[in-house]
């Protein structure tokens, strides 16, 4: 997928991508090891150093191969001479119109943006990046740019995008409701609908302002990770591994929508590196080599002591892979045995049945079930995702364990104008879709926390739609004015 954009004309906030998590298409631990003296930093007023600091209009981007790529933009805008072919050779993929490129940013870019600053960052990642950027010309828009690189090699620019952004994503009949209302109106917007609103008190546990069903449990897409992620975080902590460990891509664990499926076998990633593709880019690839790195058992063991409502709906713990295969493999009927059996079937069916299937990637699903898409993976309350917020927001600071964790989840805002207002912004969403019938799955969640205060917020959204269509952009609306909405509330 390689490709430039210009300007068009946004209609339905088309310039605007959706920045969930696409999954297909997409009480704390007793004993932490190091972090067995768990204090909550919800019990101190916390000053917070921000993922990407900024001073001036400059900020401190992450130790990337992608942040010069990122910055080498930024600062060609600013630049009274021109850019050159040589320039975008060195840096853009041979995929490119490369000529047409040099005449984007001199024709295009520069007459929009001049010295263009970067005023939000939505997400970055060692591969991804989503900014908004403004210049000095006033009947210009702000810019929404989306820049894509390799992690193996130089390092070449595989995607890049400008698109004009008018600076907010929600539509005009959103903006003016109420949080009860603005509750009200997500719940409205697909039949099985959660919301929970609330905060994380002092004991490090959640205390609710506002919900709807958040005791009923939802199919969540790529929301799962985050218990993979406690889990590395939990390794961490007891000495088993350190954030600079390598990991090696192998096909064995390649998985059908990894964003990392294209580079070299071999390529080696450290640990860090790949906790924070399987949150900011929702990293499926990345995600089953951590699920082999932690281990099945160990998730489960995290399950428990965050206090999980229902663990048995999310067990045994699939992969991407394995879940991939239960509603892509087998026949309909014989899926569904899978999904209603009891436990001891289930793990009978995954050794015997799933684990020999191997990979999800190359892709070849015989069937693609999509009845199974809401009542046949993992599934959770928002309830329970406020208390895994919790929990991996309790590690002790300081650690390795937290500083994984805060880069992991703090990669990605999801939408724009979240970031700005906040100090530490989490976040991790998911999704679930059919190519027939749409989005069936739709989540959101977030830990909001501002510099100095004691008690985070967490927002978390979760539709399902057994028929799907989903509207994706309706739920972006109405969740950024909850957000703005929640922003505003006293500390």
């Amino acid at each position: 997928m390689q490709s430039f954009s210009g300007f068009s004309s946004a209609g339905r906030l088309a310039a605007l991508p959706i920045l969930f998590a696409l999954f297909l298409m997409v009480s704390p631990p007793a004993d932490c090891g190091e972090g067995s003296d768990r204090v909550f930093a919800s019990a101190f007023s916390e000053d917070i150093h921000p993922l990407f600091p900024s001073s001036g209009g400059t900020v401190d981007w992450p130790d990337y191969g992608l942040s010069d790529r990122l910055q080498w933009v930024i600062d060609e805008l600013a630049a009274s001479e021109t850019t050159s072919l040589a320039e975008i050779q060195a840096r853009f993929s041979g995929g490119f119109d490369q000529p047409g490129l040099v005449s984007f940013f001199n024709d295009v870019l520069r007459p929009q943006f001049p010295d263009a600053v970067v005023v939000d960052v939505v997400g970055v990642s060692p591969t991804r990046a989503t900014v908004v950027i403004d210049g000095d010309n006033p009947a210009s828009e702000l810019g929404y740019l989306n820049l894509w690189t390799q992690y193996a090699g130089s390092g070449l620019i595989t995607y890049f995008s400008v698109g004009n952004f008018s600076g907010s994503v929600q539509f005009p009949g959103d903006q003016y409701l109420t949080l009860g209302e603005a509750a009200d109106h997500f719940q409205g917007l697909t039949p099985a609908n959660s919301l929970y609103i609330g905060r994380i008190d002092s004991q490090g546990q959640c205390s609710p302002v506002l919900q709807r069903e958040a005791q009923t449990p939802r199919a969540l897409g790529s929301i799962f990770k985050m218990w993979v992620l406690a889990a590395v975080a939990q390794r961490l902590a007891d000495g088993l591994s350190n954030p600079q460990d390598p990991i090696t891509l192998v096909a064995a664990e390649r998985a059908a929508g990894g964003i990392i499926n294209e580079e070299p076998l071999g390529t080696s990633f450290s640990v860090d590196h790949m906790a924070t593709l399987m949150m900011g880019n929702s990293d499926n690839t990345s995600t089953d080599h951590l699920h082999e790195l932690v281990g099945r058992t160990a998730i489960a063991g995290q399950l428990a002591d965050i206090g999980v409502e229902n663990p048995q709906l999310l067990q045994p713990f699939l992969n991407i892979s394995e879940q991939f295969h239960v509603f892509t493999r087998f026949d309909l009927p014989t899926a569904q045995s899978y999904v209603s059996g009891s436990q001891a079937f289930r793990e009978q069916f995954l050794n015997d049945e799933i684990v020999p299937e191997g990979p999800s990637y190359p892709i070849d699903f015989p069937f693609f079930h999509d009845a199974l898409l809401t009542e046949g993976t993992w599934r959770a309350t928002a309830e329970d995702i406020c208390r895994t917020l919790a929990s991996l927001q309790g590690l002790p600071r300081n650690s390795s364990a937290f500083e994984v964790v805060d880069r992991a989840m703090g990669s990605q805002a999801a939408q724009p104008g979240v970031r700005n207002e906040w100090a530490r912004v989490w976040y991790k969403g998911g999704s679930l879709e059919s190519g027939i019938s749409g989005l069936h799955v739709l989540t959101h969640a977030w830990l909001l926390q501002a510099d100095g205060a004691s008690r985070p917020w967490v927002v978390v959204a979760l539709s399902n739609n057994e028929a799907g269509n989903i509207d994706a952009i309706a739920i972006q609306s109405v969740t950024s004015r909850i957000l703005e909405l929640v922003a505003g509330m006293p500390d």
